[in-house]
């Protein structure tokens, strides 16, 4: 029989037992002990009598109080001392292997699985905590109770603590096994914290939460956390109806979904500030649509009202790539938030031709069409029935009819044809548009260079790139909301143009083709073809000051020699001129790559008349780093050279003595 553990008292009994309705759901033959001090044993016979139909059973363990006085406050306002009994598991529990859950917890699945690792190798397995990925996250632990209880871990725990003002018990238990901690896979501790005003948006997080897609047990981090949803995965729905379901029908496994309700179509309200014109009034009038209001914002006051209502889903605090999914369900939109508006969200509803409803005081000052303005309430409702039933959605593959070669395709033309190559970004697309990044000041002649690279280069030596971003966005990880909601419409004027040219251009990602995508198998395949152009070749690396590429890893060990140009790591285009002499006088027979950022675009073009390959791929070097890692996401790469996803800062003279010896020229920033 498997052995599952909860702590709590009588004040977080909703909780636990909505947490042993979802287990008792989807599992059997299951004993849980309940370590508490003031739960009515009654509770438990009552549960029982359900329970024994599925060969399982809740026990009661009562502890005293007392025996934690002179044990300091946990760190978290909304826990109690009583969670200090998963302390005494191995006295209270004699089975050698014990699941450990905190409270707001469900299991959304059948735990077999889980219960069949082996534990007897490591003190306890957990999964990693999505914020600190460095850390595990100790609220589900499987525990190995004999290592616990022959080494008196409990009772070492409890001393401990004694010496702290107040318990983070998590970093304690991490820091009493360190690496002897096993590692769980995710989907048995999917961890929902966003929502939670103390709460750290980290690029662990983003991932997690992301690519995690059928958890076996949620956990709610807060208790307010349960009653709003930042992601359209509506987790928080199965909590209540789970909460919701009679102990009858738990043992029956006939759960019905009192939740979920199906709606005639789905609305968008995007929010700035909470004051609106009539959100509560359309959504009362309008029973059969399904209001989704999103905001970006912690708009929770004044809103959480209109959550009474079914028909209504509140999204504070939403990440874009919730927001795209969200966008690509919606019928309609009302456009009824006061304040200013979020042009981009404005620019997307117009690209994908969603139906629009607005008030004269409310309405965006750009109207497009299929954009609606009325001044009364009656006459708006009158013209949203008028809808057709069933509406076609556009999707972002249709918006624009712009071509872009797979990484493949683009690596294959630069090795098979021997094709120069510029890559455009949305750092150069910012660029185009007047702005500055941050390591090149807007220039109106860098500008020029760059939009004429991608409307008018007709030379037949250069494939011109662009990120693949108008077909499959989903083929990304959290960067599709970016692509989706960020991109897209901040250059829709751009892009227009651009669709007009008919041009089949390559893809950026050719150098950036691994962090980005959210299938990473194929990314050794793209990194042998890359090692394959430079292979036994000699060549020149023009780079900025800190870049670095190639130090400390093996991705130019295949060349045949290497020799630098060194160039400032800032505004590089203000000495274009200087650093294309440089070029023109190491040149000779060699296989010249740029890592400059957007002046390595102007440079491509400008040096045409020569008989080199010359190839802009910018950010090489780190894509090849977190490849080399495994990495998952966004992560340092701990060594001292550039990272364009994170401001430089302290890095030193390189002293690696190849890399010195590679350099033949030095241009310093004037």
């Amino acid at each position: 029989m498997k052995t599952i553990v909860l702590c709590a008292n009588y004040d977080k009994l909703s909780q636990i037992e909505t947490t042993l309705k979802s287990l008792f759901t989807n599992n059997k033959d299951i004993r849980v002990y309940i370590i508490n001090s003031d739960i009515s044993h009654e509770w438990f016979v009552n549960i029982n009598s359900f329970l024994n139909n599925i060969n399982s059973k809740i026990i009661d363990k009562k502890i005293d109080l007392n025996r934690f006085n002179k044990l300091p406050e946990l760190k978290e306002d909304n826990r109690s001392k009583i969670e200090y009994g998963k302390f005494l598991i191995p006295e209270l529990v004699n089975e050698d292997k014990v699941l450990y859950l905190g409270n707001n917890t469900i299991i959304d699945k059948n735990l077999d699985k889980l219960f069949a690792t082996d534990v007897n190798d490591k003190p306890l397995y957990a999964t990693v905590d999505f914020v600190h990925p460095d850390k595990f996250n100790t609220n589900v632990m499987l525990i190995n109770n004999i290592y616990w209880r022959n080494n008196n871990i409990g009772n070492q725990f409890l001393e401990l603590a004694k010496n702290y003002d107040f318990i983070d018990d998590q970093t304690m238990i991490n820091n009493g096994f360190g690496i002897n901690i096993g590692k769980l896979p995710e989907i048995y501790n999917y961890q929902i914290s966003f929502g939670n005003s103390n709460f750290e948006l980290t690029n662990s997080y983003l991932y997690y939460e992301d690519t995690v897609d059928k958890p076996a047990i949620i956990q709610y981090a807060t208790d307010y956390r349960l009653i709003r949803e930042n992601s359209p995965k509506r987790l928080n729905k199965k909590w209540w109806n789970y909460y919701s379901s009679e102990w009858s029908e738990v043992v029956a496994r006939v759960i019905p979904n009192r939740i979920k309700k199906n709606f005639d179509k789905e609305a968008l309200i995007f929010l700035n500030y909470a004051e609106n014109h009539g959100a509560e009034e359309l959504i009362k009038q309008l029973p059969n649509i399904h209001f989704n209001i999103v905001s970006k914002r912690d708009l929770y006051a004044g809103l959480d009202v209109l959550t009474q209502n079914e028909n209504v889903t509140l999204y504070p605090q939403i990440l874009n790539y919730h927001l795209k999914s969200i966008i690509e369900k919606t019928d309609l939109c009302f456009d009824i938030g006061y304040g200013d508006k979020d042009t981009y969200i404005e620019t997307v509803l117009n690209m994908l031709d969603i139906p629009t409803f607005a008030f004269s005081d409310t309405q965006y000052s750009e109207k497009g069409n299929n954009y609606y303005v009325f001044e009364s309430m009656g006459d708006l409702i009158n013209q949203v029935n008028k809808l057709p039933a069933n509406n076609s959605r556009k999707t972002f593959d249709d918006v624009f009819d712009i071509s872009v070669k797979s990484i493949d395709e683009t690596l294959d033309e630069i090795i098979e044809n021997k094709k120069s190559v510029v890559r455009i970004g949305d750092g150069e697309l910012d660029l185009i548009y007047g702005e500055d990044i941050r390591y090149q000041h807007s220039n109106s002649k860098l500008a020029k260079v760059l939009k004429d690279c991608i409307l008018n280069n007709h030379n037949s030596k250069i494939l011109t790139c662009l990120p693949d971003i108008f077909t499959n966005l989903d083929r990304y990880n959290e960067m599709r909301g970016y692509y989706a909601l960020g991109v897209l419409p901040k250059f829709s004027d751009l892009f227009k143009e651009i669709e007009k040219s008919k041009y089949s251009y390559g893809s950026t990602f050719m150098s950036r083709m691994y962090i980005s995508f959210r299938d990473k198998s194929k990314s050794q395949h793209y990194v042998d073809k890359l090692r394959d152009i430079w292979k036994d070749k000699d060549i020149l690396i023009v780079e900025g000051e800190y870049t670095r590429s190639g130090v400390g890893n093996d991705l130019f060990e295949n060349a045949k020699s290497i020799q630098r140009i060194i160039c400032p790591a800032a505004d590089a285009f203000n000495q274009v001129d200087e650093i294309e002499e440089a070029i023109r006088n190491n040149a000779q027979n060699k296989l010249i790559l740029l890592m400059l950022g957007p002046t390595a675009k102007v440079i491509v073009n400008d040096l045409q008349d020569l008989d080199n390959q010359i190839l802009d791929i910018g950010h090489i070097d780190t894509e090849y780093e977190w490849f080399k890692m495994g990495a998952k996401y966004v992560v340092p790469i701990g060594k001292n050279k550039h990272m364009a996803e994170v401001a430089d800062r302290y890095l030193g003279e390189e002293d690696n003595p190849q890399y010195q010896k590679e350099i033949i020229l030095k241009i310093k920033k004037k």
